[in-house]
């Protein structure tokens, strides 16, 4: 049913008695902090040095991968440097305020397929790129970047502001920073990371974003055109007309008012599947007021 369909929800939330998947994912990953921290103190390397368990473990490169550690293409994005608080903060802090916004939209299953599926894409991307490295990779900043992407996809003409450095407000439209994320990664890829200039992983960035395309493209959107062509909303007449006495109006009258409703009927159904194609393209953001009017009347009329 059309009023069924999360963009036609007035406030969609998730379930209040359970807790959501962000705050979980977010709890995990300060959680693998903690104890990465512990182990450094506890059971420090030769002379003092970092302790290597974890990534020796659970972080992704070549060599481990080789090495059957397959495990590691996910579990290397719940790991964060441990000289840098600014790693794991700048990674929970985009989950957070993008994750919030999408989790009630996507389901919890959904936008954990979303969150694994990024990392899984950038941790293969950066793999690709270093086959024979030995650097690892950390970090949930694929994952971050897919569900980052993902939203400026669903909502493209929406402002959003941004804190640069968590300080300087500046407005941008979703959809430029879907394209300036992609070219700055690329050109970090090519001109930094791939000549040994860079410790970041610009390419896992780089996957996650095709995660979130991907992500967009084939589960989202899929879904999406799947439950407005099998699910057309319909509209039936009033009960009070359907009540009218048939013995008082003669054939002729029936036949023309049948034709006049079903042309009404299809006039509407046909305006409702252009704003829901819209809505497939575009997002619910890109509605006119008239075209949200339309969605209100025909959502009033089926809940009747």
């Amino acid at each position: 049913m059309l009023y069924d369909r999360p963009y036609m929800r007035d406030n969609p939330q998730p379930n209040s008695n359970s807790v959501s998947l962000v705050t979980a994912l977010i709890v995990i990953n300060v959680a693998v902090f903690v104890l990465q921290h512990l182990a450094n103190v506890l059971f420090p390397g030769p002379f003092g040095s970092e302790n290597r368990f974890f990534s020796d473990w659970f972080a992704l490169n070549a060599e481990n991968f080789k090495s059957l550690k397959v495990w590691s293409i996910l579990s290397y994005s719940f790991l964060h440097s441990t000289q840098s608080l600014f790693h794991i903060i700048g990674n929970m802090f985009g989950l957070f305020f993008i994750g919030r916004i999408l989790e009630p939209i996507l389901g919890k299953e959904r936008f954990l397929g979303l969150y694994l599926g990024s990392a899984l894409l950038g941790g293969l991307f950066y793999l690709l790129l270093h086959l024979n490295g030995y650097s690892p990779v950390i970090g949930a900043s694929a994952s971050v970047f897919g569900i980052l992407a993902f939203f400026c996809l669903i909502r493209p003409e929406q402002p959003v502001t941004l804190l640069i450095f968590f300080v300087i407000p500046v407005t941008l439209k979703p959809k430029w920073i879907f394209w300036g994320s992609i070219g700055i990664s690329t050109f970090a890829v090519l001109f930094y990371e791939l000549p040994g200039n860079s410790g970041v992983a610009h390419s896992a960035h780089l996957g996650g974003i095709l995660g979130g395309i991907f992500f967009y493209r084939y589960v989202y959107l899929n879904k999406l055109q799947f439950s407005t062509t099998s699910s057309r909303p319909g509209v039936e007449l009033p009960d009070w007309f359907k009540r009218k006495n048939k013995a008082a109006s003669d054939i002729s009258y029936k036949v023309n008012r049948s034709q006049s409703s079903n042309n009404s009927r299809k006039d509407l159904q046909k305006e409702i599947d252009r704003i829901l194609d819209k809505i497939n393209a575009s997002g619910f953001g890109s509605l006119t007021d008239s075209e949200k009017g339309t969605l209100d009347k025909a959502k009033d009329l089926l809940s009747r």
